[in-house]
């Protein structure tokens, strides 16, 4: 009992409170008029943010939900009205012992595909998505976290990082002829602070190929990196242009992704601490020098 009030304690108080906004882009693709999502849950928070698809009066967008009661990630379907941006229904399609996030999807043709990170459990497996996701098989057996598929002349990319390092600088490269097996790790892309974790999928702008990242030097989402993205001679490159900083407002502590849809709109995700003091206390606590 004592270890489970303490859990939610440090859940409520000291740990990050996350929530997921809907925003227009500016031209130099800054989010504005940003909604961020109402709701009435106070046991768990929401990010990783993907809009999966549209009704006349919602968007449909896929999360990682996190119960303060056990600390971890499942993937929630969540419809959000699209005036007043309030979450109106909440579905948990995927739920597993192993912490799930960063629900990225893929459409082909008639079917979607999920491919949402479960770095603990060893592997990056792939679903076929429905009421409930069907897991359709290993897409590779390496642990990866924030995986993004890239398609380029009918070949296929995956960009993440893994394992102790990946909130760090090195972006790891892998190449496969078949969309979901086979995935080789062909490159590594190496920047000179910690943006390497990608934060959403790659969209064009103004004709070029962009790729949002994370910052990650002092904190965990502390910002967004947009880097262009080149492929030539099966090497990917990517050049940080521009970085965003958490927005001012209630989840001003942190930002960390930053998915593009639809008609020049975009869905981000921001962190506050409710008590500063508390975490700051706390961090100190763990960390005495």
């Amino acid at each position: 009992m004592l270890k489970r009030f303490l859990n939610k304690f440090l859940t409520y108080y000291v740990y990050r409170d996350w929530n997921i906004a809907i925003a227009d882009i500016s031209e130099d693709l800054d989010p504005v008029n940003v909604k961020w999502m109402k709701h009435n849950y106070r046991d768990r928070w929401f990010a990783d943010p993907f809009v999966i698809s549209e009704t006349d009066d919602c968007y449909i967008v896929l999360v990682e939900e996190c119960m303060h009661a056990s600390g971890r990630g499942r993937i929630a379907r969540l419809h959000v009205t699209k005036d007043t941006c309030e979450l109106v229904k909440n579905e948990t399609i995927l739920d597993l012992p192993t912490h799930l996030s960063f629900p990225n999807f893929v459409i082909n043709q008639t079917t979607t595909y999920l491919y949402p990170e479960n770095a603990s459990a060893g592997n990056t497996r792939y679903y076929r998505y429905g009421d409930v996701l069907d897991c359709c098989g290993i897409m590779t057996d390496e642990p990866l976290a924030d995986a993004v598929m890239v398609e380029h002349q009918n070949e296929y990319y995956i960009l993440a990082t893994k394992g102790g390092d990946c909130n760090g600088s090195v972006l790891l490269i892998y190449h496969s002829l078949n969309q979901w097996k086979g995935y080789k790790k062909v490159q590594e892309v190496r920047f000179d602070d910690n943006i390497a974790r990608r934060a959403g999928n790659v969209f064009e702008h103004n004709g070029c190929l962009i790729s949002p990242a994370q910052v990650n030097n002092v904190d965990y989402g502390e910002g967004l990196s947009l880097q262009y993205l080149n492929i030539k001679r099966d090497r990917i490159s990517l050049k940080e242009f521009k970085r965003i900083k958490p927005l001012h407002g209630k989840y001003s502590d942190g930002l960390h992704t930053y998915n593009v849809f639809g008609n020049r709109k975009v869905v981000i995700d921001g962190y506050r601490y409710r008590s500063h003091l508390l975490h700051k206390l706390y961090v100190k606590f763990r960390n005495p020098q």
